[in-house]
């Protein structure tokens, strides 16, 4: 499933390089962008068979995978740094 939201603020030189790395980046600043594409989504899943309960294990499984990665990055954000080490002769 591929699903391209055209991004209008790209310039028209070398933005097929960029939207090929991170295609949806733009999308996050959009609303409606994001609900077209949880609905795209949603049918694509139900058309391929997936059940009420299939797509709830989906959705639960996004979410722990965004809440594991926003704990690992407030994380390493909150690691103390290390004292400088001293060498006592």
């Amino acid at each position: 499933m591929a699903i391209h939201f055209p991004d209008p603020e790209a310039r028209n030189e070398g933005s097929d390089a960029a939207s090929s790395i991170r295609p949806y980046a733009h999308a996050s600043r959009d609303p409606r962008a994001l609900r077209i594409l949880a609905k795209t989504i949603y049918r694509e899943m139900r058309a391929g068979g997936l059940a009420e309960e299939d797509l709830m294990s989906v959705a639960s499984e996004l979410l722990s995978l965004v809440a594991g990665d926003m704990k690992d990055r407030r994380n390493a954000s909150e690691m103390p740094k290390a004292p400088p080490q001293t060498t006592s002769r």
